[in-house]
């Protein structure tokens, strides 16, 4: 089977500019910066009602659990950093995971569709499943120190037993994230790289590892003898700069790239809507492909610069009509005199 190869690429200037007008205000940084995740950074696993253990899993960060304050499991799992359960700083790091969520929601994506991606070659980019991914075998990520590599689906994301995350070049695992919005079932034996945010849970069955992170916003992270690494983030040799190969994506979807499949909250990420073939941002896309949509929400900042033109238009036209309609009085008042 050839090799096939996602050419949609991303770097940090460009995901910059794209966050700028679909992300809120509060947003930490883009994916990417070493301020993204903020607190959230430090931690190995961060789960919403309860963080629970089986076996001998070694976490190389720290561990938190809110709104819930249930650790079991630890010991015999042991944390490399530190614990945290329901206090100030497990609550101000579920904070800062679900801004980073909403911001890697921001990003616009190319939908790769329901199935298994075992197989595929994904240069650096956003890539979106209005359903699930799926991997059972080897995804490979091919790229820069810099490049980011975004995945978001609205359902689940599962990994086969014994699958994997290959890279090829510089890749960094701490530019590599999962954005799921229900839950992330990572089989025995699998190995997985970047961080994982999914609104519900997290299960890693036995023998998992992880370089990076697991983070469950409001329910579990379940862990079985798994080991956790810090991601790789030497993003120093980095140029900013991706290579973009003349194909276009295997993918064939009635529309194109898509927008952000997942839902963005009007109150959490106000954004505006944009049209495909918008040249409002520098994401690179291959001859004939559609530019993508921005996410969608309550309006945001580009809708609230044409309001104010539209002021100004009214203001200038107003003002235009008031002068002409004194001149005409001064006139009557000459011809009268």
């Amino acid at each position: 089977m050839a090799r096939r190869v996602f050419p949609i690429g991303i770097s940090l200037g460009v995901l910059a500019a794209m966050i700028a007008t679909a992300a809120p205000a509060q947003a930490a940084g883009v994916p990417g910066d070493p301020e993204f995740l903020d607190t959230a950074a430090s931690f190995s696993v961060i789960g919403g009602s309860t963080v629970t253990n089986t076996g001998s899993s070694v976490l190389d960060g720290s561990l938190a659990v809110s709104p819930g304050s249930a650790l079991p499991g630890f010991p015999p799992g042991l944390v490399g950093g530190s614990v945290h359960s329901n206090d100030a700083v497990a609550i101000q790091a579920q904070i800062d995971l679900v801004t980073a969520a909403n911001a890697l929601m921001a990003v616009p994506s190319f939908d790769v569709g329901t199935a298994d991606l075992d197989g595929l070659t994904f240069l650096a980019g956003a890539y979106s499943s209005a359903s699930s991914l799926l991997n059972n075998g080897t995804i490979t990520l091919q790229g820069d120190a810099d490049d980011v590599f975004i995945f978001t689906a609205v359902s689940t994301l599962t990994t086969g037993a014994g699958s994997t995350i290959a890279f090829i070049g510089d890749v960094q695992e701490c530019n590599v994230f999962w954005r799921i919005g229900s839950s992330a079932t990572l089989g025995a034996g699998s190995h997985l790289a970047g961080t994982v945010i999914a609104q519900a849970s997290v299960s890693a069955t036995t023998s998992a590892t992880i370089a990076g992170r697991l983070f469950a916003q409001t329910a579990a992270v379940t862990l079985q003898s798994n080991v956790f690494t810090a991601p790789s983030c030497d993003t120093a040799g980095g140029d900013g700069t991706v290579i973009v190969p003349e194909v276009v994506p295997p993918v064939d979807t009635p529309g194109g790239p898509t927008g952000p499949v997942l839902e963005v909250p009007d109150d959490v990420v106000p954004g505006d809507e944009e049209t495909p073939g918008d040249d409002d941002d520098d994401l690179t896309t291959p001859a004939g492909t559609p530019e993508t949509l921005a996410a969608t929400g309550a309006e945001g900042t580009s809708g609230i610069v044409v309001l104010g033109a539209l002021l100004v238009a009214l203001g200038m036209g107003s003002l235009a009509w008031t002068r002409r309609r004194r001149r005409g009085n001064l006139l009557g008042q000459q011809d009268v005199g």
